[in-house]
């Protein structure tokens, strides 16, 4: 239970770490996006045509309301034509990197080691077992999350590449460490 532990603590630091690297130092964080061009005129239509924050869908398909035949084929000519996309929109701002964010995102990263850790533990597999294992965690959720992104809502093929390398990788780190110390408990357990 020790190196469960420890070894979920260990992991979520390691990604904690890797995303700070990933996203400040290298350009995995920003793959995919781009300055928006004339941002003071669209900043501006947005400020006086959004109050509240949200994410916005255009063109929309209310899924409260039952559509006509004729309001569907308005929806489906409205998306073919384009423009076709979304808006995550805050009125005001706030700080970009403010303490609470981080201790957000360490929390988040310590609750996935340690979940990770907790997985492993029912394995019986070799350090490269392990390390595979963890490393296919990323690889899932990658898989789960970023792909339907491209596939259903157009993300950027760049956005959903770098979303790969920064959870494979990342999960690789993690799997290091989580391997190590599974080997740990593999031998204490084999030991009378």
């Amino acid at each position: 239970m020790k190196n469960i532990l420890v070894g979920g603590v260990l992991a979520g630091v390691v990604l904690f770490l890797w995303g700070a690297v990933a996203h400040m130092l290298l350009p995995i964080g920003q793959m995919g996006m781009q300055e928006l061009p004339h941002s003071t005129s669209v900043t501006y239509a947005l400020d006086l045509a959004l109050e509240d924050p949200g994410l916005y869908v255009f063109p929309w398909m209310d899924p409260e309301q039952e559509m006509s035949k004729k309001a569907l084929a308005d929806w489906e000519e409205a998306y073919r034509d384009g423009p076709v996309g979304f808006i995550l929109y805050r009125p005001h701002g706030g700080e970009p990197m403010s303490a609470r964010k981080f201790v957000l995102q360490f929390a988040t990263d310590i609750v996935a080691g340690l979940l990770v850790a907790v997985l492993l533990s029912f394995t019986a597999l070799s350090f490269a077992g392990r390390l595979l294992f963890v490393t296919a965690v990323g690889a899932f959720s990658w898989i789960t999350s970023s792909i339907p992104w491209w596939n259903w809502y157009g993300f950027p093929q760049d956005f959903v590449v770098g979303a790969g390398i920064y959870m494979i990788v990342g999960w690789f780190l993690a799997g290091l460490v989580l391997a190590a110390l599974g080997d740990k408990t593999s031998s204490s357990q084999s030991e009378p």
